[in-house]
C-alpha cells in the first residue's frame, strides 16, 4: 500500500488490535512538526534534529559524534 499525505496532513499512526505486525517505511521531506491533542504546535524534527540525535547517539556509544560523518553528503 502506498500513502501520499500532501504537507500540514496531521494524522496519528496506529496498528490495528489484532494485527500481529505492521511494517513501515517513512520517506520524509522536510520537517515533522508534532502536534498535541487540540492540533497546536508542540515540536518538531528535521534534518537538523536527525543529524543531532545522531551525533549525541555515536558520542555515547563511543564511536565519537564524527562518526555521523560519513553518511551524509
Amino acid at each position: 500500500m502506498y500513502v501520499f499525505e500532501p504537507p500540514g496532513e496531521v494524522h496519528t499512526l496506529v496498528c490495528d488490535q489484532g494485527d500481529e505486525e505492521m511494517i513501515t517505511l517513512f520517506h520524509v521531506c522536510g520537517a515533522l512538526i508534532y502536534c498535541d491533542e487540540r492540533g497546536n504546535a508542540c515540536g518538531f524534527d528535521d534534518v537538523h534534529t536527525k543529524i543531532d540525535m545522531c551525533r549525541k547517539h555515536f558520542e555515547e556509544c563511543g564511536l565519537g559524534s564524527d562518526y555521523v560523518k560519513q553518511f551524509i553528503r
